[in-house]
């Protein structure tokens, strides 16, 4: 292969790792967002104590569904390493 042909490959392989990031922090913000966002009050049929309802033991924990995508993301990054061998030496070291 070529140098130019290389430097393709690379920039490709480049882009595509770029693409994974951002899709995977685009879940991470939304997951975020939701996360924030306050809870919706429900009407208290029972009379207007002003009281809130405690949260549910079946809702999901954020904290662990957070931890749980980012070692997933990570996972992912490990398992698909870069296809170009030279990637972790500079162009002065193969000269």
């Amino acid at each position: 292969m070529s140098t130019e042909e290389e430097e393709e490959n690379r920039l490709y392989q480049c882009l595509r790792k770029y693409q994974k990031i951002v899709k995977q922090f685009d879940e991470l913000v939304e997951m975020m967002d939701v996360r924030a966002r306050p809870p919706k009050r429900r009407r208290n049929t029972r009379g207007s104590s002003g009281s809130i309802d405690p949260p549910s033991a079946n809702q999901p924990d954020n904290g662990e569904a957070f931890v749980q995508t980012i070692t997933r993301f990570l996972h992912e990054l490990k398992s698909n390493p870069t296809t170009d061998p030279d990637s972790s030496t500079s162009t002065r070291d193969r000269e």
